[in-house]
């Protein structure tokens, strides 16, 4: 398969053509599972229940508290959804723990309109903003146990690796975790304006992740010498 995940030894020793076909769409169905969260929250987005069309803008403002709660979901799980894209893209061998551990951490994405929800309803204050921040970590530590779990070994799974591209991938799979981390310390320290702002912090922290250790551009080839 030119493009698509090849499967380890053990494994194409004891398998079908066929069976190694599904092994292989089932990695793109892992994927689509983000689509269906993303669709999932706007379900949350009901529209007001009047019996004209007058008083609308005023009902559509009381929802401003769903509204805040859906594009702030929608933009943490696209960026979730994009490390996992990343993260997988390189994947050359079919394992069984990996798998066990997308499963788990697409438990914790398939949470996301759940705590949505109750954020929308209750607010940024108090246990509905700590139920939210804490559905937001695990999925950050799901993702980083991933990470580890994918690159283990010298990167065997994903044809190489090395300490930098781990280290770039870790400290962005944790970044969800260190802003919600932040959010939920300050909301449990009695500021919730200041932990409802947490969200500020992701471009920072993705910024000093990129710093720190991102790929590093090319060197120019030395020039031939005449």
């Amino acid at each position: 398969m030119a493009a698509g995940l090849q499967v380890g030894r053990s494994w194409r020793a004891r398998t079908t053509t066929g069976t190694t076909a599904i092994c292989c769409t089932g990695w793109c169905s892992f994927r689509t599972r983000f689509a269906i969260v993303l669709t999932l929250l706007v379900l949350e987005l009901r529209p007001p229940q009047l019996h004209s069309a007058d008083g609308l803008i005023a009902a559509l403002g009381g929802m401003i508290p769903h509204f805040i709660a859906f594009f702030a979901s929608f933009g943490v799980v696209s960026i979730f959804w994009v490390g996992h894209m990343a993260m997988f893209r390189p994947m050359k061998v079919f394992d069984w723990t990996v798998t066990c551990l997308n499963l788990l951490f697409l438990f914790t994405i398939a949470l996301m309109p759940f705590a949505s929800a109750i954020l929308g309803e209750y607010g940024t204050r108090g246990e509905a903003w700590r139920i939210y921040s804490v559905v937001l970590i695990a999925a950050s530590v799901a993702q980083c146990l991933l990470v580890l779990t994918l690159y283990r070994g010298k990167g065997r799974l994903v044809g190489g690796t090395t300490g930098r591209e781990v280290a770039y991938r870790l400290s962005r799979a944790a970044s969800p975790g260190i802003v919600f981390g932040i959010g939920l310390w300050l909301s449990l320290i009695g500021e919730p304006g200041l932990s409802a702002m947490c969200w500020v912090l992701f471009p920072p922290v993705l910024i000093l992740a990129r710093l720190l250790f991102g790929p590093r551009k090319a060197s120019p080839a030395p020039a031939d010498a005449a």
